[in-house]
């Protein structure tokens, strides 16, 4: 199976790092390499998933 690296420094460990955005309401998280902190993907600050499953499991859905 391929490992996953940096296209930066080729560095094959990241880290998630919380990010604020100009102009954008909602805080984010950075997948980033963990020596360069180059950025190589984005995701949610909250997992709408976990959010939703608590809230559902609260109404007896």
């Amino acid at each position: 199976m391929a490992s996953s690296k940096c296209i930066k420094c080729d560095n094959t460990t990241f880290e998630m790092k919380e990010a604020k955005i100009t102009g954008s309401n909602f805080r984010m998280m950075f997948v980033q390499c963990s020596r360069c902190g180059g950025v190589v993907g984005l995701t949610e600050f909250m997992n709408a998933g976990s959010m939703l499953e608590r809230i559902s499991k609260k109404l007896g859905v």
